[in-house]
């Protein structure tokens, strides 16, 4: 059973990805999408972070619950030459909306690799890219318990 306060998210990613007309295509494959796992929310909000290797820690009156539910960061795969420069282009604060009205604002953080990285896999192995993220809790007005969505915008650029 969920206990009151409990958010649970849902998220839908795109992947834009872009190369040079001159260089060889890069693929890219979302493999794992972001789980802030289970909390329960206080009064004012605060924000969760999940680091590249997918540890949560929260701020504010947001208290994080042990459960069978893990947390995680988001992971992509890169096919690309071995060697190529990728730089890693996050978009704007995602904004995400819940089953019960309100929002919650996702921020892309760093990545494990940085920005830009030089891939090492040989296609048609892939290169592996842990990314960290920010969730902005608003207070229980703005941000009421329910099932939340929404759209997380990344690009990776083959210079």
């Amino acid at each position: 059973m969920v206990k009151p306060g409990t958010l649970f998210l849902y998220f839908v990613f795109i992947i834009i990805f872009s190369s040079s007309p001159v260089k060889a295509q890069i693929n890219t494959y979302s493999i794992q999408g972001f789980d802030f796992g289970t909390f329960y929310q206080g009064s004012n909000g605060g924000t969760i972070d999940i680091s590249t290797e997918g540890l949560r820690t929260a701020s504010g009156d947001i208290i994080l619950m042990n459960t069978w539910q893990p947390s995680s960061q988001a992971i992509f795969e890169i096919t690309a030459p071995a060697g190529s420069t990728i730089s890693v282009l996050r978009g704007t604060d995602s904004i995400l909306t819940g089953s019960n009205g309100g929002t919650l604002t996702l921020q892309l953080q760093q990545t494990d690799l940085g920005s830009p990285f030089s891939t090492t896999a040989v296609a048609p192995a892939r290169t592996r890219i842990k990314v960290a993220g920010k969730l902005i809790i608003g207070n229980r007005t703005s941000s009421p318990p329910g099932k939340y969505q929404g759209t997380v915008s990344i690009t990776f650029n083959q210079e």
